[in-house]
């Protein structure tokens, strides 16, 4: 299955290959490296949450699902994204298309994730990086942000699958 996070996969292979022919790495330019790296994947999941809710929306004007979505998306005054790159977020942005689609979401993130490890993995990785945009030193290892990624990607998965009825 090709990633849903394309420019992170990338940004992650260029420097794990960087990593491996370099071990001798300065460890301050690998934090900056791994920093913005995973900034760069919480703005994409952003991003391919977006782009998803846009293609299900674009399905057809006559779709019921969609409008709903649409009318309780405008009621609250959100914009067309979610504005964190937590489960949390995604679940409560496909909760405006219906309870369904919650418990849809919510069935395949179990599937192939354990809770727990979301939150060790992807949730910490945005608190990090939302300390990193506020000045406070974060500390995320490039391993970190490797298991991160791969839970992100996952989580994208689930957000496809839940959105193509």
């Amino acid at each position: 299955m090709p990633s849903l996070l394309p420019r992170t996969e990338l940004a992650l292979s260029d420097c794990r290959e960087h990593i491996d022919n370099h071990p001798d790495t300065n460890p301050a330019i690998l934090d900056h490296l791994t920093r913005h790296i995973n900034a760069l994947m919480c703005a994409e999941v952003e991003q391919v949450v977006t782009q998803l809710i846009v293609a299900r929306l674009a399905v057809g004007q006559r779709d019921e699902v969609a409008k709903g979505f649409f009318s309780n998306f405008l009621r609250e005054r959100r914009i067309s994204s979610i504005r964190n790159a937590t489960v949390k977020e995604v679940r409560s942005t496909l909760s405006a298309f219906g309870p369904d689609y919650r418990e849809k979401f919510n069935e395949l993130v179990r599937q192939g994730l354990d809770e727990d490890e979301v939150r060790r993995k992807l949730e910490t990785a945005v608190s990090r990086r939302n300390a990193n945009a506020h000045h406070i030193p974060p500390s995320i290892t490039f391993q970190e942000l490797e298991a991160a990624y791969t839970v992100a990607n996952e989580v994208m998965e689930a957000v496809r699958v839940t959105l193509e009825n």
